[in-house]
């Protein structure tokens, strides 16, 4: 391939790639809010993962995960996944599927993803809008405390507050508080609004005090999401070129 075709192809990927995810964020802004909370979660909950993050054989954590695209990327937190480099992903249907392949940046934010190879569609959750929070929203949240025997466990609560800054987690002022109950575990989890949209990932609890769970934001996350798939678009035109 020409070289000098490499940037314009490389721009028109992008801007497709971002494309996509700003219409699936769109159509999920558009979904008419359920009455009924329990439909809301079966539909969701086959998306949701537990993980087992691995290095060099060796197992650094368990946590959870959600999957945001068909083909197989899992929304998780940066520090569940920053220092692996094996993944082993359980599905809600009982499928174990492995990754070798991440992206994150933990100086950022914590939050990252890890990339299944899949040929089948998986099912996965649409990312909502965090800008718009406010206190008393409800919401709820889906994941694996204390690791697979209390898997996708579900809890429900409200938005707590906004714009935390914590200082043990980098000085953030981007995190939000909900009451929603979270334990170890529960880290790379979902926070749902009542759409069944992704408007946050679970990042910590407050270690002795009971009700207090931070969150990243999910249109902070989308600023990773746009990293990570240019990164994908790049790599894939430089194997073409190669």
């Amino acid at each position: 391939m020409n070289r000098k075709l490499l940037i314009p192809l490389i721009l028109v990927a992008l801007a497709f790639g971002m494309m996509r995810i700003n219409n699936r964020v769109l159509e999920s802004q558009n979904r008419p809010i359920p009455i009924n909370l329990v439909q809301v979660i079966q539909r969701v909950e086959p998306s949701v993962v537990y993980i087992e993050a691995y290095k060099d054989g060796y197992k650094l954590a368990t946590g959870s995960g959600v999957i945001i695209s068909d083909d197989g990327i899992i929304l998780t937190a940066a520090h569940m996944i920053s220092d692996a480099d094996e993944f082993r992903i359980t599905l809600q249907d009982g499928r174990i599927l492995f990754s070798w392949e991440c992206f994150c940046k933990p100086e950022i934010l914590d939050a990252g993803f890890i990339k299944l190879n899949v040929s089948e569609k998986l099912p996965f959750s649409y990312l909502g809008n965090s800008d718009n929070l406010q206190k008393g929203e409800d919401v709820f949240v889906i994941g694996c405390p204390f690791g697979y025997e209390l898997k996708f466990t579900v809890t429900k609560g409200i938005v707590s507050s906004v714009d935390r800054n914590i200082d043990s987690m980098d000085g953030w002022s981007i995190l939000f508080q909900v009451d929603a109950l979270v334990w170890p575990g529960n880290s790379g989890g979902p926070v749902y609004d009542m759409r069944g949209q992704i408007i946050g990932v679970v990042v910590g609890c407050r270690v002795g005090y009971d009700g207090i769970s931070l969150c990243v934001p999910i249109n902070e996350v989308i600023k990773i999401l746009d990293l990570f798939k240019a990164e994908q678009v790049i790599e894939e035109i430089g194997n073409a070129v190669n």
